[in-house]
């Protein structure tokens, strides 16, 4: 499957946003970056330094855009906020317990069609994510292209493209994470982490 993008473009950059601050009480598409989330934010930017972004885009939900920013910094660029990246509707849940979480997640990712939690299936989170960024890409004529947003939608993505097992690839994925797909086919990735493995 390839994707309607601009062959111009070198590389898709998705970035996982940073570490947040969770607080019980409010849902987590309000949550902001915690200091550590910062930092990471700050050593992730290094790390992006020798890409050429013609745009630094970022999901609607404050700890996309404060990674973004900070990630922009190095580039002496502006964010763009966009609709469509934000993560998987799950506006209608409160706080989750983590194991219950991971529980769910792991049936969501295995029945794409179904609607296991939140507002949208995993289908249409893909599809409306998908979307956006063809939009972003396409009005974008030369450079790189980061795109700040969240866990389940980027692991929807990539696994889409490049044939990996989603449940297992988000399992793996950090906050922060930058994603580096080769365009036009983004069937490739290299992954971009602040901690040490």
């Amino acid at each position: 499957m390839t994707v309607a993008l601009r062959e111009n473009v070198q590389k898709l950059i998705l970035v996982r946003h940073s570490l947040p601050e969770k607080i019980v009480g409010v849902p987590a598409r309000e949550w902001h970056l915690s200091a550590e989330g910062q930092q990471r934010s700050h050593l992730l930017a290094q790390k992006l330094a020798n890409y050429q972004p013609a745009i630094i885009a970022a999901s609607t939900e404050p700890k996309a855009i404060e990674t973004a920013q900070i990630i922009a910094q190095q580039f002496d660029k502006s964010v763009e906020v966009m609709e469509g990246l934000h993560e998987h509707n799950r506006s209608n849940l409160s706080f989750v317990e983590e194991k219950k979480f991971i529980e769910t997640l792991a049936a969501f990712f295995a029945t794409p069609d179904k609607l296991v939690m939140g507002l949208e299936t995993a289908t249409q989170a893909y599809q409306r994510f998908r979307q956006a960024v063809e939009n972003i890409i396409a009005k974008t004529p030369n450079g790189d292209v980061i795109i700040v947003t969240h866990g389940t939608v980027m692991t929807l993505f990539i696994a889409a493209f490049t044939g990996k097992e989603a449940f297992q690839f988000w399992q793996q994925i950090e906050h922060p994470m930058g994603i580096v797909l080769p365009l036009p086919d983004l069937k490739s990735l290299e992954i971009i982490t602040v901690k040490s493995r």
